[in-house]
């Protein structure tokens, strides 16, 4: 190889170093800014959103991150059945409240559902149907509870 050649092979690695770079500052930065954007899911301003994003959280089996979605009584609940467990069980390690939660209280897949409808909402509750794909539904309430959704569990 001549010294012109390996001059224009430096020359153009050095370019195609600095593109590279520059796409992946501007990817970085879009993330960035699409995170920083809206906050956590569980703080949205629809219900259906947030609806959405637990039951992503139930599909990866996150329940502390599924705990951030649930209504303070919702909380109560499951924090009074890990009391439960944690007396029964002597030698156990203890449980909190969000290992109490289980996955399928809502669906046991996301897999399951078609779409999310909102059959009423005020300011103060909103009241949605997973429609599955049989056509059937579930029907989740969610409270509004320091300026954000809160879903209620049946538990």
């Amino acid at each position: 190889m001549t010294d012109y050649q390996t001059k224009q092979c430096a020359q153009s690695g050095s370019a195609v170093f600095s593109r590279l770079c520059v796409l992946i500052a501007v990817f970085f930065l879009t993330c960035l800014l699409g995170a920083c954007g809206e906050g956590p899911v569980w703080q949205r301003d629809d219900p259906r959103t947030v609806l959405a994003g637990y039951l992503q959280e139930a599909e990866y089996q996150d329940t502390a991150t599924m705990w951030e979605y649930l209504s303070a009584d919702t909380r109560a609940k499951l924090d009074a059945l890990a009391a439960d467990f944690n007396a029964s069980e002597a030698n156990g390690k203890p449980r909190k409240g969000h290992e109490m939660l289980c996955p399928g209280h809502v669906l046991a897949t996301t897999r399951e559902y078609r779409k999310l409808e909102v059959i009423s909402s005020n300011n103060e509750i909103a009241v949605l149907h997973i429609i599955l794909h049989d056509e059937t539904y579930r029907t989740v309430t969610l409270h509004k509870e320091e300026g954000r959704w809160a879903i209620h569990l049946p538990i």
